[in-house]
Formats: structure tokens, sequence, C-alpha cells
């Protein structure tokens, strides 16, 4: 029988944030080129994998939470690359893609970010 545990939020550091994750989405795919022959066969020709999306929805807190907002959105248009780590899974060359911040004056601020990472693996290093 497997007992339930309370939930509890997971704190993701993201630039010099902290975010207490309270949902997790990631999704992954790869492209492929096709071409028909002569004959009217499909071939696949060339194929290739997309970056990972990551998607953390949260909130965050402390002195002034709406600083978030210009930091990601700095990073937004900043190219390099950083590092991100859920739980026991880093994601590595991660950029900005999309970010929303939603503030209901309260002591925190919801926010959903949204990044590419192009290399993803365990805690122990192990590629995934």
């Amino acid at each position: 029988m497997n007992i339930i545990k309370p939930y509890e939020s997971v704190p993701v550091k993201i630039g010099n944030f902290t975010m207490y994750c309270e949902k997790f989405k990631s999704s992954g795919n790869k492209s492929f080129s096709e071409q028909n022959t002569v004959a009217g066969d499909e071939v696949i020709t060339n194929s290739g994998k997309k970056a990972v999306r990551i998607i953390f929805s949260g909130r965050i807190s402390g002195d002034n939470p709406l600083d978030f907002l210009t930091s990601v959105n700095n990073m937004m248009y900043n190219n390099e690359n950083f590092s991100v780590q859920y739980k026991n899974i880093v994601f590595g060359k991660c950029q900005v893609q999309a970010f929303v911040v939603n503030d209901e004056n309260n002591d925190f601020i919801s926010a959903n970010i949204t990044l590419i990472a192009s290399e993803v693996s365990t805690k122990s290093g192990e590629s995934v």
C-alpha cells in the first residue's frame, strides 16, 4: 500500500532567484525530414533532436519579488547558458524562452518560466 505524502513546493534556483515550484512540465521532440520516392514510397532522409522544453510554475518571494521580472527579462536577451536543477535532474545549457509573471498583491508573485535545455542528466552525472 502506498502512503500519500503531503505536497511540498520544490525550490528551483533560476538566476539569482529561487522559485518554489508547484508544477513542472518537460517535453522533447525529434524532427524528421521525409521525401517520397518516384514509386510513391516514403523515405526518412534526415532527423534531428530538438532542445528539451521545461516549464516551471510556482511562487517567488523575498524583499522585492517583482525584481524577478527584470532579471528573467534580461536573461531572455542574454545568450549565456545556465543550468537548473529540479529534484535529481540537471538541465544544462539552458536559455529562457518565455515567462509570465502574475502579481496579486501578496507577499509573493506567481510565475511561469519556459526554458530550453540542450543537456539533461541526473545529479550523479549520468546522461538521460
